[in-house]
This record gives structure tokens, C-alpha cells and sequence, in this order.
């Protein structure tokens, strides 16, 4: 819907405000997830339901807040820009990332670390898309790879009645193509070859981009929300996602989970998929409007590609040792499992807080900031007056 009210600043805060949302959901759904295999069912219901729409959130937002003047360039600059802000952050964090397993054990999904074999797989399997070392960076190469079809197709999606047809046949074909052909099935085997950049599915998460350029075009979530429309529409948009999450069941080509997972390119059934997708993404951005623009959330929202990997800490070494002490120390029902969950996830995004304060203030360039340096520069020769 559109939003009345003026503008608090140029930039547009509210998915700012979402994608913190979004990335506080990462950290809940992967300690979830190890309570999960841990035969939890809370556990597997809560990763079902938060999995039906948080990534693809990401993608939608993403596209909110995409700059077609980027459009123009020519294809060798923006090449660069993309390699220098999503390429670069991902190379940097994975050879970070090999660094603590030659003195901390974590989970690393059977591969032989530390040794030299289980170091060349590792790399091997992470530059055809598997990226082992730090899992969550993942998303890095995905987001590259839809960037780069945005690139090739967008100049031929002219009109908003274009961009919409464009995310219909988008969606189409990409479904299509990743039900048909299993790119990545690491139980099987198939990473090398087949996974390169997260391309396949890289063409039907282009769909949910163009949902969020619709968006902006056409003014939602522009201007501030009034809480009078904003609180009962999240309402609304977390009841359709709680009862039709479950609803979307089968068609999984991930097999060991009955849920969607984007990674994997395994969406479940054609129409329950985009659905709740697209709706638990709006409730994301109605709860964003209703939350009001606190600096630190707007500053974590604005570095989710960072925070994203450094929950490769958590990931492959806090949350397993953790699920499996918490299962062991409380009768996990519920509500105890929620709240844990929480305290969790908020005790983690506050360790990476110091970790991304020096990240940017020292190396903002090998963390997705190319230019960063420059327009700082640029700001304190104008406040000098230089």
C-alpha cells in the first residue's frame, strides 16, 4: 500500500530497518537449525516457517533499494564494482575463515580439518559454490549473480507492466529449470561444476528482485507507514505466513529437508512458495515501519552483507556446542526454546558489532565498501573546506 506522511531524510529507512529484521532471522534460523538436528520438533517448525521467507527477503529488499543509474555503466565498471563489493568480501572471508580450524574444531560438514586435503576440497568446493569455510557467505555470490542478470535484462523491462511479466517468467523458468536439474546435492556429491555462482537459482530469485523495484516504483514504503495501518498489517502478514508456511510441502529437491532452502535452490510447491515469500518479505517492512529509526539498527541493517559473514562464527562453531549444551541443560518446550533463541541471537549480533566497527574503520574495502575510503575523504575536504 502506499504511505502517506513526508520523508524523514533523503535515504529510505524503512528497509534499512527490514534488513536488520531479515539478518536477525539468519542468526535465529541457524541456531535453530542445529536444534533441529538435534530432532527438536519446535525446532524444525520454527526453521520451516522462518526459511519460507527470510531469504528471499533479502532479495527482495535488494532490489527495493537497487540504483538503476548503476545500469548505465559500462559492463567492464560495473563488472568491477560488483567483484570489489560481493566477490571481494567473499574471497576475503573465506580465506579468514581457514585460519581457525587449524586451532578451533568447529563444523565443517565432514570435511577433514585441519589437513591438507580437507583445506583443498574446502577451496575447491567453495570456488564451484559450496563455500565450506564460511557457509553463510554464500549469499555473496548469489546476490552477485543476480545483480549481473539485472544488468543483462532489466534495459528490456521498460514499464512496470514489463518488470511484473519479467518476474512472472523469471520465476517460471527458474522453478522449471532447478526442479528439473539438481545443481547442488552435496549428499550426493554435486558441487563441483554444477554450482558456479549460484546462477541457476540466481534466475528465479531474479523474480523477487523485480518485486522490490515494482515496489519502489510504485511508492511503497517510501515515506513512513502510520502505525494505524502499520501495526495491523504486520499483524495480517505474520497470521498468512503462520498458516500457509506449512502448507507449502513437497516439491522440496533438497530431500532432507522439508523446507525451503534457497542454497540449495529448493523452493517446495510452485504457487505456496512465492506466496509466503512475498508476504512474510511485506511483514518484514510493515514491522519495519512500525519500529522506529534507531541508529543502531539503521547501522546493522546497513552492513547485512557483513554481518552475514561473520555469522560464519556462530555457525560453524558456537551454535553446535550450544544446541547441544542447551538440550542437554533444559527441558526445551516452546517457549523456553524461543526465548533461548532470542537471547542467542541477540548475544551474537552484539559480539560481531566491535569485529564490524574495526572491519570498517580499517579494511572497509575487503568488506563489500570499495569506495568507502574515498567518500569519506571526499566529506572532510568539503567540511574543511579544502
Amino acid at each position: 500500500m502506499a504511505i502517506q506522511g513526508e520523508p524523514t531524510s533523503s535515504r529510505i529507512l524503512t528497509p534499512d530497518i527490514a534488513r536488520f529484521y531479515a539478518m536477525a532471522l539468519v542468526f535465529y534460523g541457524h541456531f535453530i537449525e542445529r536444534v533441529m538436528y538435534l530432532h527438536n520438533p519446535t525446532a524444525a517448525m520454527q526453521y520451516k516457517f522462518i526459511y519460507s521467507f527470510h531469504m528471499v527477503a533479502f532479495i527482495v529488499l535488494a532490489g527495493y533499494v537497487s540504483k538503476e543509474s548503476d545500469l548505465q555503466m559500462p559492463f567492464r565498471g560495473f563488472l568491477k564494482h560488483r567483484f570489489l563489493s560481493r566477490l571481494l568480501p567473499f574471497i576475503f572471508f573465506t580465506l579468514l575463515f581457514m585460519i581457525p580450524p587449524a586451532f578451533v574444531s568447529g563444523e565443517f560438514y565432514g570435511l577433514p580439518l585441519p589437513s591438507l586435503q580437507g583445506y583443498l576440497t574446502g577451496l575447491v568446493d567453495t570456488a564451484f559454490g559450496l563455500p565450506l569455510f564460511c557457509v553463510p557467505s554464500w549469499f555473496l555470490m548469489m546476490i552477485f549473480s543476480v545483480e549481473l542478470v539485472h544488468y543483462a535484462a532489466f534495459r528490456y523491462l521498460n514499464s512496470d507492466a514489463k518488470i511484473l511479466i519479467g518476474a512472472v517468467l523469471f520465476y517460471i523458468v527458474g522453478y522449471i529449470l532447478n526442479w528439473q536439474i539438481q545443481f547442488l546435492d552435496p549428499l550426493k556429491g554435486r558441487v563441483v561444476g554444477w554450482n558456479y555462482l549460484f546462477i541457476h537459482e540466481a534466475i528465479t530469485m531474479y523474480a523477487f528482485y523485480l518485486v522490490g523495484i515494482y515496489m519502489r516504483h510504485k511508492g511503497f514504503f517510501v515515506n513512513k507507514v502510520p502505525l494505524k495501518i502499520a501495526v495491523p498489517a504486520t499483524a495480517a502478514a505474520f497470521a498468512l505466513v503462520l498458516f500457509t508456511y506449512n502448507l507449502n510441502s513437497g516439491h522440496f529437491t533438497f530431500k532432507p529437508l522439508n523446507a525451503v532452502v534457497i542454497m540449495m535452490a529448493s523452493h517446495g510447491q510452485f504457487l505456496w512458495f512465492p506466496f509466503t515469500a512475498i508476504i512474510g518479505s511485506l511483514l518484514l517492512l510493515f514491522l519495519a515501519s512500525a519500529t522506529p529509526a534507531q541508529k543502531t539498527i539503521l547501522w546493522m541493517g546497513r552492513n547485512t552483507l557483513l554481518l552475514m559473514c561473520l555469522n560464519g562464527i556462530f555457525y560453524h562453531y558456537v551454535n553446535p556446542r550450544a544446541a547441544v549444551w542447551i538440550t542437554k541443560a533444559f527441558s526445551v518446550g516452546p517457549w523456553t526454546l524461543t526465548g533461548i533463541a532470542v537471547l542467542v541471537t541477540a548475544v551474537s549480533m552484539a559480539l560481531c558489532m566491535p569485529l564490524m566497527l574495526l572491519f570498517n574503520r580499517f579494511i572497509p574495502e575487503l568488506v563489500g565498501k570499495p569506495y568507502a575510503r574515498r567518500a569519506l575523504s571526499g566529506r572532510l575536504a568539503v567540511n574543511t573546506g579544502k
